[in-house]
């Protein structure tokens, strides 16, 4: 497919447009003390144009002002004398006056120098030319007239004055204009011009143009070197700097993630620690409800069976054995209450199975209460269980001194075994209906609500299933 030039132009300028991005994008990514060699090399070249210029174009104009004076000087030496006045009237020259100066474009000095020499009449006609020329009017051109003011004028001839020749185009030859034959009165009649060959004004140039590079670049090169040794020591300094601030602030930023999971942790410790008071508290109030408070209990119901003597009066008839009963029920109580005090649990549970310490719960109902339960089951457990030992004891107990208060008549009973690496617990009463409570509505039933409460701090559960003959309760605790 054959592009237009247009597509052509805009697929150009695209590539240009991202080649500039491409360096753009690589200069601002580079380190400092590339950027700066970049920036200041792009100077010093500019620096080095710009003085190589203006040095050749000093050079050049000093030059073309001692070829100005050097030309007025050969015109004035060996034209001006072979012109006569008779040649100015008949504005020619003759035969031998032109042999003579075509001799001086020779082998002389002065030929080997100026390549062509005009002269020129103040209306800007052409009175001679060693080229063999002819003008006869032209427009009066401003070197002319400022050389026909006595002044001498030097210029190239790649400036167009007047009609030149391809040769003197093409050479851009050295032309100088200056006053050649004046009258009585000090006029200037002719003016003379003469083309010198711009060769060693060439070689000036050049030889200028490479000497004033040459010491630029003999300045700039070490002292860009030693720029660039102290840009890239500071831009090292600067990157040590900025890796310095990195590893702070990632120190900061640790510092900041510790001390938040830090203050997380407290936050989490004083909630433990809320929920582990209100954990002590539930102990207490649980082990003061299931322990010496059911003791009371049964101190209360043994002192209210208690019945008046026969005499009458204030007097209770109490047999011996009675009053030993309240006495074991009262030891039993302040027992537990120093049990409490000390330590919060029950001592004498924790280097025992969980098979002795169903047996002792239930051994210490039948002696409080004198009601015996039938007991089965068994259990293969570990004996290093102290809490778990407890949890269980506090419920056998609760269960059967509950089943003792509402149901007093009832048989009771107890199973006990395992079951898919759970202990499960089931006290029943058979009989009658649990008595209605006689405690106001608006009374919390503290003993249902400690015992959910601790089996649920072992992962377990409870349930209580009223029957017409009685009230089953279950409980199922893991052992993981």
């Amino acid at each position: 497919m054959v592009l237009t030039q247009s597509e052509a132009k805009r697929g150009m300028q695209t590539r240009l447009v991202a080649v500039w991005q491409w360096a753009r994008d690589k200069v601002r990514n580079a380190r400092l003390e590339v950027k700066f060699i970049l920036i200041a090399s792009l100077i010093v070249l500019a620096l080095m144009f710009v003085l190589g210029l203006w040095t050749t174009k000093s050079i050049e104009k000093a030059i073309m002002k001692g070829a100005g004076s050097v030309g007025a000087a050969y015109l004035q030496t060996f034209v001006e004398p072979l012109i006569s006045e008779e040649d100015i009237r008949t504005k020619s020259l003759s035969p031998e006056v032109k042999a003579k100066l075509d001799q001086l474009l020779g082998d002389s000095p002065l030929g080997q120098h100026v390549r062509e020499i005009k002269i020129w009449n103040p209306d800007a006609s052409l009175f001679y030319s060693t080229a063999g020329r002819k003008v006869d009017r032209e427009q009066v051109f401003d070197e002319l007239k400022r050389a026909l003011t006595g002044e001498v004028v030097v210029s190239r001839t790649m400036i167009s004055k007047h009609a030149y020749s391809g040769e003197e185009r093409h050479a851009e030859y050295i032309e100088v204009y200056a006053p050649l034959v004046r009258d009585n009165a000090g006029k200037v009649v002719l003016v003379g011009e003469f083309y010198e060959r711009p060769d060693y004004l060439l070689a000036e140039i050049a030889g200028a143009w490479r000497s004033t590079l040459m010491i630029v670049l003999l300045v700039s090169v070490p002292m860009l070197a030693l720029l660039y040794m102290i840009v890239r020591s500071g831009s090292r300094l600067i990157d040590d700097q900025h890796t310095a601030i990195r590893a702070s602030l990632r120190h900061a930023l640790e510092l900041s993630n510790q001390n938040r999971r830090l203050r997380l942790e407290a936050e989490r410790a004083r909630q433990e620690a809320g929920k582990l008071n209100e954990k002590i508290l539930d102990q207490i109030g649980s082990d003061l409800h299931d322990g010496p408070i059911q003791v009371l209990t049964l101190v209360k119901l043994r002192l209210s069976d208690m019945k008046p003597s026969l005499g009458g009066g204030d007097t209770v008839a109490v047999p011996v054995e009675g009053i030993g009963k309240l006495l074991r029920l009262v030891t039993v109580v302040l027992d537990e209450i120093r049990n409490i005090s000390s330590g919060l649990v029950l001592p004498e549970l924790d280097n025992i199975s969980l098979n002795e310490t169903i047996l002792l719960a239930v051994r210490r109902h039948t002696d409080l209460t004198g009601n015996r339960v039938a007991i089965k089951g068994a259990l293969d457990v570990d004996p290093s269980r102290g809490h778990l030992n407890i949890c269980v004891y506090r419920f056998i107990q609760e269960a059967l001194i509950n089943a003792h208060r509402h149901a007093p008549g009832n048989v009771q009973q107890l199973r006990y075994g395992m079951r898919r690496n759970r202990i499960v617990i089931a006290i029943a009463d058979i009989g009658s209906p649990p008595k209605a409570p006689a405690l106001a509505p608006q009374r919390i039933r503290l003993g249902k609500l400690m015992q959910k409460r601790r089996i649920r701090a072992f992962g377990g559960k409870v349930r209580t299933i009223r029957r017409s003959n009685g009230t089953l309760v279950i409980v199922v605790l893991p052992l993981e």
